[in-house]
Parts: structure tokens; C-alpha cells; sequence
């Protein structure tokens, strides 16, 4: 079974970027939601010209993104372009406990994204940890679309063009009866806790194993039963659509 996560998201950030301090508390938010998962807040590192380099300074504090930071991304010559900008940080660690995550903003048509993965981090065998992850995903940017895909089952969906997944967030109400096959569907409510503007769908509660013949089977029905009911749309439906 694969130790490895990805979690992408694709995002909404407007006409005009974002300020580069503005994007990367973005980050910082979602690093201090992760603490709660064993990650401490000091344990991240911004990028730079060697992994020695990038870990002679934190990427955060508790209160914000740390000083050291911010200078080093100002003064990036590619963070200073008006339609496009990516910033990222890692926990410094190779293969085993591995952790990287990136927010690339764009003004185009084409949605912003923001993309994590994990390699080997034992706090996200548990399934609840990742909906908690996703979880902050959402509040931290109220995506169009989340996607927690195991590795290698892309040559297993049964739809190519539409988001596969261990767990989705789709960005309308799906009830549970619509999706009987479903581990869990999971209402997300807007910041005021009241209305619902989304539902995150959990195939199966174990670690997602695409060699496990009845996990690829539950996640094709999952699939199956969505577009049937045109509720899954395909990835350039969600473009046009919202």
C-alpha cells in the first residue's frame, strides 16, 4: 500500500493576484491547521538555491509568515509578475515524512491551484486526519474543486476526463442517498456555519489501496453513480461552470 498523499485544490483568486503577503498567509494558515496533525509551525521552510539554504530560515511563526520569508520572495525576480505566482514551503524532510505544498495564483480563466503531498507521514493513514486536511482547504480558500487521490489509481477510473479520487469535494449539495455506495458524504457549511456550499465525499474510511480490488470497485461505483446522476461534472465543466 502506498504511503504516498496528494491533495490538489483549484481555486478562484479574481481578475487581480492577491498581495505576495496576502498569498503567502494563505499558506501559513493552512500550516497552522496542520499543527493540530503534528506538524509543528516551526517546521516549515521557504524555497530557495539549496535545501541548505532554504533551511537556514522558518517560513512561519506562530503569529504569521516569518520576516526571512517574505524577503526571500520579494526579492525572487519570478514572484513579481502581475498574472501568475507560485509560492510554497516544505518541512525539510526527504522521502519518508516528506511534506510539500505550493499555491499558484493566476488571473486567467483557468483556476488557481493549490497542490500538497506526502510521503510516509503516519497522521494521514487515518482517514480523519485527511478530512480534517481537506477541511482547511476549503475554509482557507473555498475551492471549486478538491481532489485526494490515491497513487496510481488514474489508470484505474472509469472516467478520464473527471476527477477521480479517494475523497472529493464538489462545490453543491449531494446527499447521502445519492451516493449509497459512499463511505461517508460529509455537508460543508459556509463560514457562518448555516448554509451548506458543498459536500466532500469519503469513498472508504481505510487507506485508499488501489490493489485492493474492492477499493477501486467502490470508488468506480462512487463515479459511476455520480455521472449518472450529473453530479460529476468533467474538469472543463468545472472551468466553464464555476
Amino acid at each position: 500500500m502506498s504511503s504516498y498523499l496528494a491533495v490538489s485544490a483549484n481555486i478562484r483568486t479574481g481578475t487581480s493576484l492577491p498581495s505576495l503577503d496576502n498569498q503567502y498567509n494563505d499558506l501559513w494558515k493552512l500550516a497552522k491547521s496542520l499543527e493540530t496533525l503534528g506538524q509543528p509551525i516551526n517546521d516549515w521552510f521557504p524555497p530557495a538555491d539549496t535545501e541548505a539554504n532554504s533551511l537556514l530560515n522558518q517560513a512561519f511563526t506562530s503569529s504569521g509568515v516569518s520576516p526571512a520569508a517574505l524577503a526571500l520572495a520579494k526579492a525572487d525576480k519570478g514572484n513579481r509578475a502581475t498574472d501568475l505566482r507560485t509560492l510554497g514551503v516544505w518541512n525539510g524532510k526527504d522521502d519518508q515524512g516528506a511534506i510539500v505544498y505550493t499555491a499558484t495564483y493566476n488571473t486567467s480563466r483557468i483556476p488557481s491551484d493549490l497542490d500538497f503531498s506526502a510521503d510516509g507521514v503516519t497522521e494521514f493513514i487515518d482517514y480523519r486526519n485527511v478530512v480534517t486536511l481537506v477541511k482547511a482547504v476549503i475554509t482557507i480558500w473555498n475551492p471549486i474543486l478538491v481532489k485526494v487521490v490515491p497513487s496510481g489509481y488514474s489508470k484505474r477510473r472509469i472516467f478520464p476526463d473527471r476527477p477521480p479520487g479517494w475523497m472529493i469535494y464538489l462545490p453543491f449539495e449531494v446527499n447521502a442517498k445519492q451516493v449509497p455506495e459512499a463511505a461517508h458524504v460529509i455537508p460543508i457549511t459556509d463560514g457562518k456555519g448555516k448554509k451548506q456550499q458543498g459536500t466532500l465525499i469519503v469513498t472508504v474510511t481505510d487507506r485508499f489501496d488501489v490493489t485492493d480490488p474492492e477499493h477501486v470497485k467502490k470508488a468506480n461505483a462512487i463515479e459511476t453513480r455520480l455521472v449518472d446522476q450529473d453530479l460529476l461534472p468533467t474538469l472543463r465543466e468545472f472551468v466553464t461552470k464555476f
